[in-house]
């Protein structure tokens, strides 16, 4: 029993894990291709 319940937890925890990272991915290309450049820092931070 406790097999099945730890194979389903890191089954669980990986499709999780992939589904933040697609719709990460989602939510990052939409924006950058409106903007059309990168994010960028202020220059006042750089310093």
């Amino acid at each position: 029993m406790k097999l099945i319940k730890d194979y389903l937890l890191k089954k669980s925890m990986k499709m999780v894990g992939s589904l933040a990272l697609f719709l990460g991915a989602l939510v990052l290309f939409p924006n950058s291709l409106i903007s059309g450049q990168q994010p960028k820092c202020p220059d006042e931070l750089l310093k």
